[in-house]
């Protein structure tokens, strides 16, 4: 880590009170840093709190908006009653320094994200699913009236996915042959541009919704428990916005698609492909139907119209999954064979939705369970 800025994040912390000086000379603090959009600082005390830190990088132009958004979440979490079913799920807040574009909160200790438990297991645990659409519904009954005004840092926008085939200038898409050719793909799928502006006229704004949910922003800890007894994390919140509880759904659904496919060997032919897939698509089923249940069960929101919302989170799943195949081919030279089996899984998925619920997920039977049907 830079001296010069280890020295500088040291005075001022210790100029916030959050660590002491005598943390610094008895050798007790660890610092790590990373960097993506903007700065991320890992503080370990051996004696006293450990922190995450976040501060915008000048260079990167939205990173101040985009912290400041999150601390917005943190802050009412913490500070608003309607944000409330927030709170446990979120690390402790700390800090948030407008002016220096810093935002600290607790560092989760002995964590695991979703991610890497799923890879270690080599299959996707039921009860983590229905834990996982139980938060999402706990986050999602915070309601918002459609239309109104709101804290300008929340800029109700649909996902861009929904806007790709409309938008007059790509060229900030095309940032590597890889990711040229994923777009490329996308734009020539007969139909695709007329199916994602519906998902986008219907967009809704209503909630408050992570945006950026997958199993890499979740956390369980701490690791020496069993995972059922863990606690459950959602962090990341850069990205929030007031829109359309159906798109953390779908980016949920997705993440678990995403995991059966890329356990898939490298080839073209499907039954080859789904044959030798390593994670069983039965698991994956039973994983996503609980998820589902799950969130249904507790959404007040949504137990009023179970077909309707499942046909749209399905829409939003498939647009979801383009987006990680993006992600996957980004910057990559050369294309990502898993990539493009996710962007035409995706468009497959978005041109003939009506079999994906029993088929891929599992649910055959989106409405809620009644009590005597659930004992």
């Amino acid at each position: 880590m830079d001296p010069i800025v280890t020295r500088n994040l040291v005075r001022y912390l210790t100029g916030k009170r959050l660590i002491d000086r005598a943390g610094i000379v008895d050798g007790g603090m660890v610092l790590t840093m990373s960097r993506s959009r903007n700065r991320f600082v890992m503080l370990k005390q051996r004696g006293g709190p450990s922190y995450f830190i976040k501060q915008a990088i000048e260079t990167e132009p939205g990173t101040r908006e985009t912290i400041a958004r999150e601390a917005e979440v943190y802050r009412g979490a913490f500070g608003d009653d309607r944000l409330r079913p927030l709170r446990d799920l979120l690390p402790e807040f700390r800090l948030y320094d407008a002016e220096q574009g810093i935002l600290i909160s607790d560092l989760v200790p002995s964590s695991e994200t979703l991610t890497a438990v799923h890879k270690r297991l080599g299959t996707c645990p039921v009860d983590l699913a229905a834990r996982l659409g139980a938060a999402l519904a706990t986050y999602h009954a915070i309601r918002f009236v459609e239309g109104a005004p709101q804290a300008a840092l929340f800029p109700q926008q649909p996902p861009w996915i929904l806007k790709l085939h409309d938008e007059a200038d790509l060229s900030g898409m095309r940032r590597s042959p890889a990711a040229s050719e994923l777009v490329d793909i996308l734009l020539a799928a007969p139909g695709a541009g007329a199916l994602l502006r519906t998902l986008r006229e219907g967009w809704r704004r209503d909630t408050l919704i992570h945006t950026d949910m997958r199993w890499e922003n979740c956390l369980l800890a701490p690791k020496s428990e069993p995972l059922a007894t863990r606690r459950l994390y959602v962090i990341d919140w850069e990205l929030a916005d007031i829109g359309d509880a159906a798109w953390d759904v779908g980016s949920m659904l997705q993440s678990y698609l995403a995991f059966w496919i890329a356990s898939m060997p490298a080839g073209s032919d499907p039954a080859a492909l789904f044959a030798g897939a390593t994670v069983p698509l039965d698991d994956v089923r039973l994983a996503t139907a609980a998820f589902w249940s799950a969130y249904i069960d507790a959404s007040d929101a949504y137990q009023g119209e179970p077909h309707a919302f499942l046909a749209r989170c399905i829409g939003m799943m498939a647009a979801r999954m383009m987006v990680t195949a993006f992600e996957r081919s980004a910057w990559s030279q050369v294309t990502d064979p898993t990539a493009i089996l996710l962007a035409q899984t995706a468009l497959n998925i978005l041109a003939d939705p009506d079999p994906v619920a029993a088929e891929l997920l599992g649910i055959l039977d989106p409405a809620p369970r009644t009590q005597a049907q659930a004992a």
